[in-house]
């Protein structure tokens, strides 16, 4: 009799602790922090219309131009590519980050949210370009605020402020080194058209200046008359032995600018005096007529480029003297570091 009586009583027993056990493990279960990545990239694309990187360019430890990546999303997430990141801006609402032409990757990461790691873009990114990414991440919704009233009450806490930024490292810019060029040119030009040659010597760290002597190794003479385009002298026919004599002599000099390792532009100023002489026959009794159709001086002007290819250079440059005549040059030459300077200067 005491048997029947106790077994519906433990059968509730055993259910009833079931229900505790599930409970117990349903809670520990939530209790459990959930550490998993919770933001993704919700977009990423191109905007050929944002000049922003194009006007304030910001230049990488190459000294080329960097690309620009706008990142909408809060302030406190934390940016690292393979090829470093050269300046961040925080903005209203974005984030801005001047990368270096070329990256692939990067990777995000937010104290609360995880890490996003090594998120590849659809192409490599390009000087001068501007870029958007747009996250997808948790938004904190504002509480509805209920009134209570007011109870004297003193609390005591602890407030720890902290503060996530991107620390950019840049090291200090390699010095360039003091390189001088020496170079030898054949041109060609004018009116009736002529040759001479040119001797140029530059100077240089990014910026420097150079010197150029032109000539064809005239020898200037004295004339007896002057003679217009036809030969006319006051009015006058002349007969001529249809010898010539030209006299070539240009001075210039101005700045020089290195835009990369390989290449570098020049424009300067100078004088010319060049002129052309016409022979008289023998039954005008010789002697020599200028030409003053083609013989100019004054004013020069001139802009050219240097490549270089190790320690020889290429060199073409265009001059004009006083606009009427127009002149081009091409050749070649050697560049001769500091080093190299004092080694000559101490060889024994």
């Amino acid at each position: 009799m005491t048997r029947a009586m106790m077994k519906p009583k433990t059968l509730s027993h055993i259910k009833n602790m079931v229900g505790v056990l599930i409970t117990v493990v349903a809670a520990a279960i939530s209790a459990i922090p959930m550490s998993a990545q919770e933001f993704k990239v919700e977009n990423f694309r191109y905007l050929p219309n944002d000049i922003s990187a194009f006007i304030n360019p910001v230049r990488d430890l190459n000294d080329e131009d960097c690309a620009l990546l706008k990142v909408v999303a809060p302030t406190d997430f934390v940016f690292s590519t393979p090829l470093g990141i050269v300046k961040r801006e925080d903005k209203t609402g974005e984030i801005w980050l001047y990368l270096p032409a070329g990256s692939r990757k990067i990777t995000l990461k937010h104290a609360e949210w995880g890490v996003l790691r090594d998120y590849v873009f659809p192409s490599r990114l390009e000087s001068h370009k501007t870029y958007e990414m747009t996250l997808n991440y948790p938004r904190v919704l504002p509480q509805e605020l209920t009134y209570e009233p007011p109870s004297a009450v003193t609390i005591r806490d602890t407030l720890v402020v902290t503060r996530i930024d991107t620390l950019v490292v840049r090291p200090p810019r390699q010095k360039i080194p003091l390189e001088f060029d020496y170079t030898a040119a054949i041109g060609v030009g004018g009116k009736a058209p002529y040759t001479y040659c040119t001797l140029m010597a530059a100077f240089m760290k990014r910026h420097g200046g150079y010197l150029r002597v032109s000539f064809n190794g005239g020898t200037p003479e004295s004339v007896e008359a002057t003679c217009d385009r036809h030969g006319l002298v006051d009015g006058r026919e002349r007969f001529y032995s249809g010898a010539t004599r030209r006299n070539v002599y240009m001075v210039g000099g101005g700045a020089i600018h290195r835009l990369s390792g390989k290449i570098a532009i020049f424009e300067g100023l100078g004088y010319a005096d060049n002129t052309l002489d016409w022979h008289l026959a023998p039954s005008e009794g010789g002697g020599y007529v200028r030409n003053s159709y083609f013989s100019h001086k004054g004013l020069t002007v001139e802009a050219g480029i240097h490549y270089r290819f190790k320690r020889v250079i290429l060199t073409a440059s265009v001059m004009t003297l006083k606009g009427t005549e127009w002149f081009g040059s091409v050749g070649i030459g050697i560049r001769i570091g500091k080093d190299d300077i004092r080694k000559i200067l101490t060889w024994k």
